[in-house]
């Protein structure tokens, strides 16, 4: 009889069910083995040092929904750390050998077994009604049964791990393949741009000199007009590959978040009023100093800001949020622009890309650039039909001071 009560625990708790339904079987088969009235399985939250109901079958009677550290037989049981077998002559009362337990109300035979290996993971819970007397021989199947669900949990926990770190792993493996691409992209486009850039200045110089001597009413004028202006989008795009390809003489000062977000916002106030915009504006007080180089984050806040004004031509909500998360001092820039294409969210970090008319696909791509330099992260959370958020994590500076160093060279 026990080695078929093993067996079917054996495969309840190494099925490919969710961890729930597993245990969900294995206590229905202990209370029906056991012949008890109710049967449940608590398991550890070891951040909150609490024991938490996870599954009940039977007469749900009295059953608490969680048990702090040390509270209640289960308290006793971890204290101990092996099973607790009690009967009570008077099931109405709540203290059993000087231990409250409101859970055990009502009931007369009682087992509290930890469910443990080296590592304690839980409580198992027995009741019953009536009086009931526990043979060695189930005792010691007990202490088995509970063995093999710490196995069953610990598995569990172990998978979920493995399937974190893989998806850690996986986020790494693809942030460094985003890097390597930058990396070469950065280094063609620092070419063309020195290559260009001479001859760009030559034809820029030539055409407006030939538009300061042709006439009002020369037929070329035009022409000329459309050499100059389309110099000059090369040249702001030019600009634009320098300031990407650049990774070097990045100066370092510790610095307040809230005053360059402030900066910022000042910067674009015209632009606000003029596109029908409300900034919402919730900036953490007494946030800790970043150590950046002011100009280069001041530049990445600029084009998030650029861009969610034009995803808001026709007017819309901007909220600008800043605050501490551990290590991190994280700023949030939120716009109702109605959101990203996701057949395109994965190449808005992408130097070139654009679905801009007159972008240069430039823009994301800096300020991805200038906040992995600095040692950080930025994510996009992408709401279809409502807007985009762009979150930027900087670390925080190691400690207060203004003394001044460059990276790279």
């Amino acid at each position: 009889m026990g080695y078929d009560i093993l067996s079917k625990i054996i495969e309840f708790t190494d099925s490919e069910e969710p961890l729930e339904k597993r245990l969900e079987d294995a206590a229905g088969l202990l209370a029906d083995s056991f012949a008890f009235d109710q049967c449940a399985i608590y398991l550890l939250n070891t951040e909150k040092s609490k024991l938490n109901l996870s599954v009940v079958v039977g007469n749900k009677q009295g059953c608490q929904q969680e048990y702090k550290a040390g509270e209640g037989l289960s308290g006793l049981a971890m204290k101990q750390g092996k099973p607790i077998i009690i009967t009570h002559s008077r099931p109405n009362k709540e203290l059993w050998r000087g231990v409250y337990d409101k859970g055990a109300l009502g009931f007369t035979t009682i087992i509290c077994a930890p469910v443990k290996d080296d590592i304690f993971y839980g409580i198992l819970y027995l009741k019953n009604r009536e009086k009931k007397t526990i043979p060695p021989k189930k005792r010691r199947l007990l202490d088995v049964i509970t063995l093999q669900l710490a196995t069953a949990i610990k598995n569990y926990e172990c998978i979920i791990h493995l399937t974190d770190a893989n998806k850690k792993m996986q986020d790494m493996q693809a942030r460094l393949v985003h890097a390597e691409k930058l990396l070469a992209l950065g280094e063609m486009a620092a070419t063309l741009a020195h290559e260009i850039r001479n001859p760009l200045m030559s034809i820029g110089g030539f055409a407006k000199r030939l538009h300061q001597q042709l006439g009002p009413d020369s037929s070329h004028t035009v022409y000329v007009q459309r050499i100059v202006k389309e110099v000059e989008r090369l040249e702001r795009l030019m600009d634009g590959i320098v300031h990407f390809s650049e990774k070097d003489g990045y100066e370092l000062s510790q610095e307040d978040i809230n005053s360059i977000m402030d900066e910022v916002i000042q910067f674009f106030e015209d632009e606000f009023k003029r596109n029908g915009i409300y900034v919402a504006k919730t900036l953490s007080p007494d946030m800790p100093m970043v150590e950046v180089d002011r100009q280069q984050v001041k530049l990445a806040f600029n084009n998030l800001l650029a861009n969610a004004i034009q995803a808001m031509g026709g007017g819309g909500i901007l909220i600008l949020q800043t605050r501490q998360e551990g290590g991190w001092i994280v700023a949030e820039v939120s716009d109702t622009g109605g959101g990203i294409d996701p057949k395109i969210m994965g190449n808005i970090f992408n130097p070139f890309y654009t679905t801009k008319a007159s972008g240069t696909g430039l823009g994301l791509a800096i300020t991805h650039s200038i906040i992995t330099n600095h040692k950080g992260i930025i994510e996009v959370n992408n709401n279809i039909g409502v807007g985009v958020t762009f979150t930027i994590k900087l670390p925080g500076a190691a400690k207060a001071g203004s003394n001044q160093r460059a990276i790279g060279g």
